[in-house]
């Protein structure tokens, strides 16, 4: 991607950005005004009312927008519910009045000091949200109480619910209530205390078209503070509902693969399971974040489920089938305030299940980069489809010597073989010739190095270095042996999973830089992309080098290829080191991933798209320290890829 057309991009990105924000500004404008003709204008006479135990005034939450996959298969809903109200004019004793709520529902004393802030703080005619969610058994006693309870009632709303649970916690986000940070941002949300908003996720980046607008009545009160009639000012507005491309059966299908790895399930009955928990604390705090799957490894150990990441989309259109990231978090947690045990639990778990790999997890891509040095090269007319270099095992330059992944080397390698078994010595040689700038160019336009613009704030844009990078970076010069490992997708080079999805769809396309989507297009408005750029005929000679790598008699992913019933599949495996095997270490043979603690395995990684012949999905596969990516990422693409063209087909 050359200068303008970067510019270009980040000027799409940010008018897509500036469109939400002013959608948002519409919205907070609209609803400040309304409150303020009720609240200010008007306020005279609710005053007057509410100063005769006659009225209150209310703002009513609108029905938030639901959210679906691309079957029309429910993802984010709303459900009816129960909240305890309390209006601070019309009780005497606040403080003697939460004490006496707490000894008939679950009120702590955090939620009651809360209560009592907001109280002093506001006007007195506003009601309070003590309590959300309130059981039938909370509700049975409460009615009993009522009548001793002046200026409490507890009234149906709708809370939000995600009925495929932990499945797209990704994906959406969750929703929870107005923060005092938010309030700080736009005092006109103090008005609305039974409101909930996005916090992160599609949520979060759709809330102007998922929130709605909100109704006010007035709620006519006897001396006592208990209501009489409503009066209903402004009917709420609901939110808009909005399609996603997510395809919930893939989307299932690709978490438990994932999850799963090369592990078995086992119970949590069995003695040994039981027993191993005492001297395991991180399989200790995945059972406790509410996750009971158990595995056991090659090794006979016990293990939480696998962390990583996949991302399938549509090569044509950038629609995203599946976007999972491992571990997970059930967002039904969110809806309510969440008790800071268990925030802690999230926050402070080993394997962090708040964090969305697939978006913003920055890996090295290994292997898979080495099609990008490739069409580097290409493209410049510094290698054909023929050139071939002689791999020893290692390459020497300067003092450092750089190893192949294979002991004694390769022998001749072309683009083609070089591909194929993933020879790294290959692409030191190639990268040095092509140099860093090329490859940069050609990993830009391919969709590295920047932020894909998709519908999931706290996108990461990756890394790829050049000289000036480094130079402002770090404060110094750019060295032919970074060249050289880069060259292999390691050293400074770094992209998230949606990346290499999204680069691996480019190949595939050859014509167009798609970019990707959660949510649907419009059938009658297809997105349009910019052109790729990227002679076809350098693309169809990396095409065959993936193929190669999947259907080669050497390929490096040759016992996981797709069966021919799906039309096959072309990718490329990557391998990512972790943790410096030292000298030493090659020497006692300590090199087996296996045996290392869990943190110093290698990443495992693999790229794909299928079918081979009439390409339509594109797959990333990230398993962090899942060792290698033939033997771990491949296995769990192929399977995705079945599921997904069962699922959607061609």
């Amino acid at each position: 991607m050359n200068r303008a057309k970067e510019r270009d991009f980040r000027r799409n990105v940010s008018r897509r950005g500036a469109i939400l924000g002013i959608g948002q500004l519409l919205l907070t404008g609209f609803l400040g005004g309304r409150l303020y003709q009720l609240q200010v204008t008007q306020n005279r006479r609710y005053q007057r009312l509410s100063d005769k135990n006659q009225f209150d005034l209310r703002v009513v939450a609108p029905p938030r927008g639901r959210i679906y996959d691309n079957k029309m298969r429910l993802i984010a809903g709303n459900a009816e519910s129960f909240q305890l109200r309390m209006t601070p004019m019309h009780v005497k004793d606040m403080a003697g009045t939460l004490q006496s709520l707490s000894k008939v529902i679950d009120l702590p004393e955090a939620i009651q000091t809360d209560i009592l802030t907001k109280a002093k703080k506001g006007p007195s005619f506003r009601e309070l949200i003590v309590r959300r969610n309130l059981t039938q058994r909370e509700l049975a006693r409460l009615a009993i109480r009522s009548a001793y309870l002046p200026g409490v009632s507890f009234e149906k709303s709708l809370r939000r619910i995600y009925p495929q649970g932990a499945l797209t916690c990704h994906v959406t986000g969750y929703v929870s209530p107005i923060s005092s940070d938010e309030i700080e941002q736009d005092s006109s949300l103090r008005q609305m205390p039974d409101l909930s908003t996005g916090k992160i996720g599609v949520e979060y980046a759709q809330e102007p078209n998922l929130r709605g607008m909100p109704g006010y009545e007035r709620i006519e009160v006897n001396a006592r503070g208990r209501p009489i009639r409503v009066l209903r000012d402004t009917d709420p507005r609901a939110g808009a509902d909005l399609q996603l491309s997510i395809d919930i059966g893939v989307q299932l299908h690709a978490s438990k693969v994932l999850r799963k790895g090369r592990s078995d399930v086992v119970s949590f009955a069995e003695k040994d399971v039981q027993a191993g928990l005492a001297s395991n604390p991180e399989l200790v705090a995945h059972i406790t974040s509410g996750d009971d799957l158990i595995l056991r490894d090659p090794k006979g150990r016990l293990t939480p489920p696998e962390s990583g990441a996949v991302v399938v989309m549509d090569i044509h259109n950038g629609n995203i089938v599946s976007l999972v990231s491992t571990p997970m978090y059930d967002p039904n947690m969110f809806t309510e305030k969440l008790l800071t045990r268990d925030w802690r639990r999230l926050n402070n778990h080993p394997r962090r299940p708040l964090l969305n790999r697939s978006t913003s997890g920055m890996y090295a891509p290994g292997s898979t980069f080495k099609m990008v040095v490739g069409l580097a090269a290409l493209e410049a007319g510094i290698i054909s489809e023929k050139s071939s270099f002689f791999c020893k095992g290692d390459m020497e330059l300067g003092n450092a010597t750089f190893h192949c992944w294979r002991k004694g080397g390769h022998g001749r390698m072309n683009l083609t073989s070089a591909l194929e078994q993933s020879c790294d010595v290959y692409f030191y040689e190639v990268a040095l010739k092509t140099g860093i700038k090329r490859i940069r160019n050609m990993a830009l336009r391919l969709g590295l190095g920047n932020v894909t613009g998709v519908d999931i704030p706290g996108e990461k844009s990756g890394i790829i270095p050049s000289h000036e990078w480094k130079l402002a970076t770090h404060g110094k010069v750019w060295t032919p042996g970074e060249t050289v490992v880069a060259a292999i997708g390691q050293g400074y080079v770094l992209a998230t999973p949606l990346q290499l999805a999204v680069m691996t769809a480019r190949i595939a396309n050859g014509k167009f830089a798609v970019n990707p989507s959660l949510v649907m297009h419009d059938p009658n408005n297809p997105p349009v992309f910019e052109p790729l750029d990227i002679p076809e005929s350098a693309l169809a000679i990396i095409r065959k080098g993936m193929f190669a790598v999947t259907g080669g008699p050497m390929g490096t992913a040759r016992n996981y290829a797709l069966s021919q019933k799906y039309g096959g599949m072309s990718g490329k495996t990557g391998t990512v080191q972790v943790k410096r095997i030292t000298k030493q270490q090659r020497e006692d043979g300590i090199t087996k991933n296996i045996d290392r603690p869990w943190k110093e395995r290698d990443h495992a990684l693999f790229v794909a798209y299928a079918p081979i012949n009439a390409p339509k999905y594109a797959i990333s596969v990230v398993v962090e320290h899942g060792g290698s990516g033939s033997s771990m990422a491949a296995p769990i693409a192929r399977d995705i890829m079945a599921k997904t063209i069962t699922e959607l087909g061609v």
